[in-house]
C-alpha cells in the first residue's frame, strides 16, 4: 500500500512538473504558424455548404489569394510605415469620437499626411482589390444553390436616383 501511494505521488509530481513545458511548447507551436493566406470568398453565417461546395470554396480562395497578396504588397508598398501608423491611431481617434464614412476617413488622411499621388494610387490597388474579389465573388455565387442565393446578404450600395419626368 505504502509503495502504491510513493508510486501515485512521484507520478503526480512528474506530471505537475511536465505541464508548464508542454504549455510553453503549445505557444511555440501557435507563434511558427504565422498568418492565413487571405481569402477572397468568406462563407456568410446561415449558409451551410456540402463539402463539395466547400472544396470549391477553398480552390476559389487559393486561386486568388496570391492576386490579393500581390494587391496587398503593392498597398503597403505606397504608404510609409509613419503615414500607417499615424492612420492607425488617428482611426481609433475618429472612432472614440463617433466619426463615422467620410467624416472619419478624411480626419485619418489628413493625419497621416497622404499625398494627392499616394491617393491616387491607393485608389488604382482598391480598384484592382475590388475587381478581384467581384470576380471571386462571382465564382462563389455560381456554386450555390438558389436557396442558398436567396440567403446570401444584399449588398449595400450607392442608391441611384431616378429621374422624374418632367
Amino acid at each position: 500500500m505504502k509503495r502504491t501511494l510513493q508510486g501515485l505521488l512521484v507520478l503526480t509530481l512528474a506530471v505537475v512538473l511536465a505541464m508548464p513545458a508542454m504549455a510553453a511548447d503549445e505557444k511555440k507551436k501557435k507563434k511558427k504558424k504565422g498568418r492565413k493566406a487571405p481569402a477572397a470568398v468568406r462563407v456568410p453565417k446561415g449558409i451551410v455548404l456540402t463539402a463539395a461546395q466547400k472544396t470549391q470554396v477553398a480552390a476559389i480562395n487559393k486561386e486568388f489569394a496570391p492576386q490579393l497578396i500581390e494587391v496587398a504588397k503593392k498597398a503597403r508598398a505606397i504608404v510609409t510605415d509613419e503615414q500607417r501608423k499615424a492612420r492607425s491611431a488617428a482611426g481609433k481617434k475618429a472612432k472614440a469620437d463617433g466619426k463615422k464614412g467620410k467624416e472619419a476617413r478624411a480626419a485619418v488622411d489628413a493625419a497621416a499626411k497622404i499625398t494627392a499621388e499616394q491617393k491616387k494610387a491607393l485608389g488604382e490597388v482598391n480598384k484592382a482589390r475590388q475587381a478581384i474579389t467581384k470576380a471571386a465573388g462571382a465564382k462563389f455565387a455560381a456554386i450555390l444553390t438558389a436557396e442558398q442565393k436567396a440567403k446570401l446578404p444584399k449588398r449595400k450600395g450607392k442608391k441611384k436616383k431616378k429621374k422624374a419626368d418632367a
